[in-house]
């Protein structure tokens, strides 16, 4: 919910801000991609430490850098102190939402991890959505700076919340085999009401890799899934970081109103509330790799319908509704399928770069749209452009599919060649 309520209260402070600071497209380009940029870096070197320092420890630092964050972005004083702050917080934020995505799924049965992460993925939209109504009063009541007011307070008190209450992952604790391992097993257990253990459980990825986390990811038999997926996910947070960050400020041009604007942005998040809790709901009898592609190719005829309905104020802000629906479902696909790719040691590492390299390939959306307004592009056009990433993520998850069945057949292939070798031809 905080990452939804960060990343979007820098759209939806965007018409005031620019208003009061004289901010061209262009510069305000900039500044809605600061953020992004912090997160990127976020994810590439700060969510590989949880594989190191734990899943807890690594959200408390998080929370901290973005508690920071928040509280200097109130006080800045132009808009090269605000993009600093933004990159700042955005640190925290890129460190956090990966490695957070990561215990979900480590907590969650190969059946349900579907719902599992469906549900966790409807907090960005919640934290969007409810956020923009609460931004939008408080920036009309206060000022733009009452929202990053308000996005400190929730921060601090998460934080504060998640020393006492975020439990390590068990997967984690059974992975490194340490001597408090298994009392901080057994603790967590006791609390689920669960059997406690007499010793250490081995580690439950499906196989014991030897060697590196960089060997893992990039290895042989993982790279091509890597790159699949970082390109697919790449594809879609464009087109999703593109659709949160300007449609306010798009809409409340096109209609005249600032307020349309905020209206747009919050129908985006709920939206995504439905696709996100849908996806979930849905993958428990859909795999979960064809039900993202679906979404996927459906998100992009979503956002030609919905250019094509800006002169119908109403229709549009139906369609960004679906717009928001559909692109949310597509990141809570990519959230379920990655992370039970690699191994508990390299899963963090391996799933934060994913999240990484495809924040970084978004930071380009909202500048190359601020460009592309300057130059006098059409938004109608700009929507028909950002369509395209999303059919391309889509091929990215049907060939992912194909690399996985080819990968199967090998591994069966090798079974049955070592079982006929160990008896000695008689098979």
């Amino acid at each position: 919910m905080i990452d939804g309520f960060d990343v979007l209260v820098m759209s939806f402070t965007a018409p005031a801000l620019s208003a009061e600071w004289k901010v061209p497209p262009i510069e305000l380009g900039y500044l809605l991609s600061a953020g992004l940029f912090g997160m990127s870096a976020g994810s590439i070197f700060l969510t590989p430490l949880a594989d190191k320092i734990g899943r807890r420890n690594l959200t408390l630092v998080a929370l901290s850098i973005i508690s920071i964050g928040m509280i200097l972005s109130v006080g800045a004083a132009d808009v090269q102190q605000l993009i600093a702050c933004r990159v700042f917080t955005g640190l925290g934020i890129g460190g956090m939402i990966a490695n957070l995505s990561v215990i979900v799924s480590e907590y969650s049965s190969d059946r349900r991890r579907g719902l599992a992460m469906g549900i966790f993925s409807a907090g960005y939209p919640i934290g969007g959505a409810m956020g923009g109504v609460i931004a939008g009063a408080l920036i009309a009541g206060y000022g733009w700076r009452a929202a990053f007011a308000f996005g400190a307070v929730i921060s601090v008190a998460m934080l504060v919340a998640s020393w006492f209450l975020l439990p390590e992952s068990l997967e984690y604790l059974a992975e490194k085999g340490t001597a408090s391992s298994l009392p901080r097993i057994n603790r967590i257990l006791g609390k689920m009401g669960r059997p406690l253990l007499t010793e250490i459980p081995p580690a439950a990825s499906l196989e014991q890799i030897s060697g590196s986390v960089f060997k893992e990811v990039f290895g042989p038999k993982m790279l091509s899934r890597t790159v699949l997926m970082w390109i697919g996910y790449a594809f879609l947070i464009a087109a999703f970081y593109f659709a949160n960050t300007w449609t306010p400020k798009i809409m409340a041009e096109a209609a005249g109103n600032n307020q349309i604007g905020v209206t747009a942005g919050i129908l985006i998040s709920t939206g995504g509330i439905v696709g996100a809790l849908g996806f979930g709901i849905l993958s428990t009898w859909i795999k979960s790799r064809l039900l993202n592609t679906l979404c996927l190719v459906l998100a992009g005829i979503a956002y030609v319908g919905f250019a094509s309905s800006f002169g119908a104020t109403g229709l549009a802000l139906a369609l960004a509704a679906m717009v928001g629906m559909l692109t949310n479902a597509g990141v809570a696909g990519y959230y379920t399928i990655v992370p039970p790719l690699y191994s508990a040691k390299a899963r963090a590492s391996g799933f934060g770069w994913m999240i990484g390299v495809g924040r970084l390939v978004s930071i380009v959306a909202p500048i190359l749209v601020g460009y592309l307004i300057a130059a006098g592009m059409p938004p109608v056009t700009i929507f028909y452009v950002f369509a395209v990433p999303l059919l391309l993520s889509a091929l990215c998850c049907i060939a992912l599919g194909q690399v996985l069945r080819r990968q199967e057949a090998v591994d069966i292939a090798g079974v049955e060649e070592n079982a006929v070798r160990a008896t000695g031809g008689a098979l």
